[in-house]
C-alpha cells in the first residue's frame, strides 16, 4: 500500500515538474486543475474530513456571459472542498481579467492582412522548394483546364467564362487567401447555384452577382466575421454536396448519351426519360463519355500524380478526330487575349434587386462555407508556417470573386480537389496556385483553337465522374459517427433540393438541424449552446495538499484497463482510504516541497458545459481569444469535459481545429471525457494532437509513463 502511494505521488510530482517554460523561468509548471476538479466534486467518506487541507481560490470567467466571479475555500477539511463555490476568502489573488470585450476585440483588417502575408510570399522564391512548387502548379493546371470547362458547361455559361474565371481568381485567391496551399477556381458544388442564377436573372446579371458575392466576403473578412459563415452545420453541407452531385449526375446522363431532354425535369423524371428513350442513344457520345469517366477513375490508381482529367479529355479529343466521330464540340472560342474582356458589371434595375440579392446571399453563404471547409480540411493534410485564418480566407475569396467579376466571370471558391492534389504533389508555398493560373491563362491565350475541338460528351464524362464523387461526402461519415441523428438534416436537405430547389433544400436542412439542437436543450436557446468557464487557481503552497488528496483519490475502488486505472461506479473503499490517509506523511519533504518553496504557480483549466454544436460558434471563438491571452503560451491548455451534454460534428470539429491553431505547439489536454467525446475526437483529431483522458488519474499515470 505504501509503495502504491509513493508511486502515485511520483506521478503527481512528475505532473508538477515536467513542463518548465522554455524562457528559462524557474519553478514548476502549474498543477493541472483536473486534479482539483476530481477532488472538488467527489464525495469523500467522513473519516477523511479530519485531515486539514490548505486553502486555495478559484476565479471563474464565463465566455458566454462575460462575467467574473471570485470564489475560494477556507482551510478547513476535505469534505468542505465541494462547497468552495459558496465560500469567499479575502486573501484570494485575482487573476488577470480578460472579460473586457473591448480589451479583447480584434481590430478590423483594413490592410487586408497583407503584412502577415508578406513572409509567406517571400517563401515562394526559396531555392529549396521552387522547382517542386512549379511542377505541382503545372500539374494542377492540367487538371484545372478540363474541370473549368466542364463546370462552365454545368453552370450554363460559355466555356471561356470558366477558363477566364480560373485564371483571374487563382492569382487573387492564391496570394491573399487564408491557407497557403489552397487553389481557387470554379467549383462543381456551386455550379447549380450559378445555373439557377443565370436562368432566373440572365447571363448579363452574373458579373454583378459575382461582384456582390465578393464584396460581401471581403466585408466579412475585414470585419472578422468569418465565424458567421460557420453557422451552417456540416450535415447540411454534406446534404448540399450530395444533392448537387445527384443533380449534376442526372443532368449529364442524357447529354452523355446524345439525348436532348426537356428542361425542368427533376432527377427521377430525367432517369425515366432516359429509360423510355434508350433507342435514341448515340453510340459515339456514349462511348466517349464512358471512356472519359472510366479513365478518370482508373488513372489515379495507376499513379496519383497523373492529371487524369487532362489525359482523359485529351484522349477523347484525339479519338474523336482520329475516327471522325460525329459528336458536338465546344466550338469556336475567343482567340487569344480577346477572352479576357475587362468591364464594369451592369447594375440591375431596382425592381430586380430584391430577387437578385436573395440569390447573391445564397451564393455568398455557400461559397464562403465551401471555402472554409475546404481550407480546414487542407490544413489537416499538411502544416505550413502560415496558419489557416478564416477571416483572411474570406478576404482572399472576396478579392478573387471581385476580380473575376470585372472579367465577366462566375463565382469561385477554394476547391478541395485541386488543393488536395497540390498537397499530394509536395507543394510548400503559394507559388503553385499562381503557376496553375498562369497555365490556365496560357491555355486560353495560345491554345483556344485546340480547346474548341474538345467533344462535349467528354466534358459530360468529367462531370459524371465529379457527380459520382459527390454522392457520398466524407463529411457525412464524420457527422454520423459523432451524432447519428445528423442523418436527419442531411436527408431533409437532399430531399428539399431535389423536390423544391437548392435554396429551399438548404433552408429546410438548416431549420431541421437547429430544431434538433433546440429539442436536445428542451427548447431553450440559452442552454442550446456551449458554455465555457475559465478557472484560474492561484496558490503558493497548495500543491502539497493537492498531491495528498490526489494520492487518496488514486486508491478509489477501480480496475485496470490497458494499464490505466478507471473509476468503478465512483465509490470509495473506506478501508483503503483509511490506509491511504494513515500512510500519507504530513511533512513537506515527502514530495520534495523544497522544489516549490518561494515559487508562485498558476494553473488554468476550462470547464466546458452544455452541448458543443454549430450554434456554439461564437462561444468557441470567444474562448479561443481568451486562450490566446494566457500568460505563458508553453503551459498546457486543459479542458474539463465533464459538463458536456451532447456533441455535434460542426461544433466539436471547430473546437478541435481552433484549439490546435491557438495552442501553437503547447500541449492540449481534455479530461473527464466520456466515450462519446473519445469517438468524436477520433473523427476530428485522428492524429491525436489533443491528449484525451477518461479521468484525471488516467492522465497522471500517462504523464508518469511518458516522463
Amino acid at each position: 500500500m505504501r509503495s502504491a502511494l509513493l508511486l502515485h505521488r511520483h506521478a503527481v510530482r512528475t505532473r508538477l515538474l515536467r513542463k518548465v517554460p522554455s524562457s528559462g523561468a524557474t519553478g514548476p509548471a502549474p498543477l493541472s486543475s483536473s486534479y482539483k476538479h476530481l477532488l472538488q466534486n467527489t464525495a469523500l467518506p467522513a473519516l477523511v474530513a479530519r485531515h486539514p487541507v490548505q486553502s486555495y481560490g478559484y476565479r471563474f470567467k464565463s465566455s458566454s456571459s462575460g462575467t467574473d466571479t471570485t470564489l475560494s475555500s477556507a482551510a478547513t477539511t476535505t469534505s468542505a472542498i465541494k462547497k468552495d463555490d459558496d465560500n469567499s476568502n479575502n486573501d484570494d489573488k485575482k487573476a488577470p481579467d480578460s472579460s473586457d470585450s473591448s480589451a479583447r476585440s480584434k481590430p478590423f483588417l483594413f490592410d487586408l492582412g497583407i503584412p502577415s502575408l508578406v513572409p509567406d510570399w517571400k517563401r515562394m522564391f526559396s531555392s529549396e522548394t521552387i522547382f517542386t512548387d512549379i511542377s505541382a502548379g503545372i500539374t494542377v493546371g492540367c487538371i484545372a483546364v478540363p474541370l473549368s470547362l466542364a463546370i462552365a458547361l454545368a453552370s450554363g455559361v460559355p466555356a471561356e467564362v470558366g477558363l477566364v474565371t480560373a485564371a483571374v481568381s487563382g492569382v487573387a485567391g492564391g496570394l491573399l487567401g487564408g491557407t497557403t496551399l489552397a487553389v481557387t477556381g470554379p467549383a462543381a458544388a456551386i455550379s447549380l447555384l450559378v445555373v439557377g442564377a443565370v436562368q432566373a436573372h440572365g447571363l448579363e446579371a452574373l458579373p454583378f452577382i459575382t461582384l456582390a458575392t465578393g464584396g460581401l466576403q471581403l466585408a466579412s473578412g475585414v470585419t472578422r466575421l468569418g465565424v458567421v459563415a460557420k453557422l451552417v452545420p456540416v450535415s447540411v453541407i454534406a446534404g448540399f454536396t450530395t444533392g448537387v452531385g445527384t443533380l449534376i449526375l442526372s443532368g449529364q446522363v442524357p447529354k452523355a448519351l446524345g439525348m436532348s431532354a426537356p428542361a425542368g425535369l427533376n432527377p427521377v423524371e430525367l432517369m425515366a426519360y432516359v429509360g423510355s428513350n434508350l433507342s435514341s442513344v448515340d453510340p459515339s457520345s456514349a462511348a466517349l463519355a464512358i471512356g472519359t469517366s472510366a479513365a478518370m477513375f482508373a488513372l489515379p490508381k495507376v499513379h496519383p500524380k497523373i492529371p487524369s482529367a487532362l489525359v482523359a479529355v485529351g484522349g477523347a479529343t484525339a479519338a474523336t478526330h482520329a475516327f471522325g466521330l460525329d459528336v458536338s464540340l465546344i466550338g469556336t472560342l475567343p482567340s487569344g487575349l480577346e477572352a479576357f474582356q475587362f468591364g464594369i458589371p451592369v447594375l440591375p434595375s431596382t425592381d430586380a434587386l430584391p430577387s437578385l440579392m436573395a440569390t447573391t446571399l445564397l451564393i455568398y453563404s455557400m461559397t464562403s462555407v465551401e471555402s472554409l471547409l475546404s481550407c480546414a480540411a487542407l490544413e489537416k493534410m499538411k502544416k505550413t508556417p502560415y496558419k489557416h485564418n478564416p477571416d483572411q480566407e474570406l478576404i482572399g475569396q472576396g478579392v478573387a470573386n471581385m476580380g473575376a467579376a470585372f472579367f465577366m466571370g462566375m463565382p469561385v471558391t477554394s476547391v478541395i480537389a485541386r488543393s488536395g492534389l497540390n498537397v499530394r504533389l509536395g507543394a510548400s508555398t503559394r507559388l503553385p496556385a499562381l503557376v496553375q493560373s498562369g497555365f490556365v491563362f496560357s491555355s486560353v491565350a495560345f491554345m483556344s483553337s485546340s480547346i474548341a475541338m474538345v467533344p462535349m460528351p467528354a466534358l459530360s464524362g468529367v462531370l459524371i465522374t465529379t457527380g459520382i464523387g459527390m454522392l457520398n461526402p466524407v463529411e457525412l461519415k464524420h457527422c454520423i459517427a459523432v451524432q447519428k441523428m445528423d442523418a436527419i438534416p442531411f436527408a431533409t436537405t437532399v430531399a428539399g433540393m431535389l423536390s423544391l430547389g437548392l435554396a429551399e433544400g438548404i433552408a429546410i436542412g438548416c431549420v431541421t438541424a437547429f430544431a434538433m439542437e433546440l429539442k436536445n436543450a428542451n427548447f431553450s436557446l440559452a442552454t442550446a449552446r456551449m458554455n465555457a468557464e475559465e478557472t484560474y487557481c492561484e496558490e503558493a503552497n497548495s500543491e502539497l495538499s493537492m498531491a495528498r488528496r490526489a494520492s487518496v483519490a488514486h486508491l478509489m475502488d477501480g480496475d485496470s484497463d490497458n494499464g490505466h486505472l478507471r473509476f468503478k461506479h465512483g465509490h470509495w473503499n473506506e478501508d483503503r482510504v483509511q490506509q491511504a490517509v494513515d500512510s500519507i506523511p504530513h511533512d513537506d519533504s515527502a514530495i520534495d516541497m523544497d522544489s516549490f518553496v518561494g515559487h508562485h504557480s498558476k494553473s488554468t483549466v476550462w470547464k466546458v458545459r452544455g452541448p458543443i454544436n454549430f450554434i456554439s460558434m461564437f462561444e468557441i471563438d470567444d474562448m479561443m481569444e481568451d486562450i490566446k491571452e494566457r500568460e505563458d503560451p508553453s503551459y498546457p491548455i486543459v479542458l474539463d469535459m465533464q459538463g458536456v451534454t451532447t456533441l455535434e460534428f460542426t461544433g466539436i470539429e471547430e473546437l478541435v481545429n481552433r484549439l490546435i491553431e491557438v495552442a501553437d505547439g503547447a500541449p492540449i489536454e481534455m479530461v473527464n471525457c466520456n466515450d462519446a467525446i473519445f469517438a468524436a475526437l477520433d473523427q476530428c483529431d485522428p492524429g491525436g494532437q489533443i491528449l484525451r483522458y477518461h479521468n484525471i488519474i488516467e492522465q497522471a499515470e500517462d504523464d508518469a509513463k511518458t516522463s
